[in-house]
């Protein structure tokens, strides 16, 4: 039991890491670059540590950013746990793909998640948002050997 709490913290406290930099505020200038912190830590842990990570935190965390974020209950976390479930799917063949080719997963990953946020805004008749929207799976799959290596080095200790 206390060897699953330990696997456990550093998925936890990179989550709570990763939610708190997706709500701190941003002049709009930078908060239309930002990307999706938590949803690429979701990723990472889903492909490193799907038991410890996977689904439920992919849920629990979309639960987290619908709320944050004050959308439609559920939307963030269909979103989430959908794209999750998939790179789980794929996680032995990123393992071996070259950074280039995680990075270009990953993006296609995003675009998949803002996917179904757009049509889930779009399905609830909320407004749709700007083309901003599409700038934070580009921003993501550009940060994402940083944030994979950072995450490593915390999955190591």
């Amino acid at each position: 039991m206390r060897d699953g709490r330990l696997k456990r913290t550093p998925v936890l406290l990179s989550a709570l890491v990763a939610l708190t930099l997706a709500i701190v505020p941003l002049p709009r200038v930078i908060d239309t670059l930002r990307p999706d912190f938590l949803v690429l830590v979701v990723f990472y842990w889903s492909i490193i540590a799907p038991r410890a990570g996977g689904l439920t935190l992919a849920f629990a965390a979309g639960l987290a950013l619908d709320i944050t974020k004050g959308v439609v209950l559920g939307e963030h976390a269909l979103a989430l746990t959908l794209m999750a479930a998939w790179a789980t799917h794929l996680r032995l063949r990123l393992r071996v793909f070259s950074m280039l080719h995680q990075s270009l997963t990953i993006f296609a990953l995003l675009a998949g998640y803002q996917f179904v946020l757009f049509w889930v805004d779009g399905a609830t008749g909320y407004p749709v948002t700007s083309m901003g929207r599409w700038l934070a799976p580009v921003t993501g799959a550009l940060i994402w050997p940083v944030m994979s290596e950072i995450l490593s080095r915390t999955h190591e200790r």
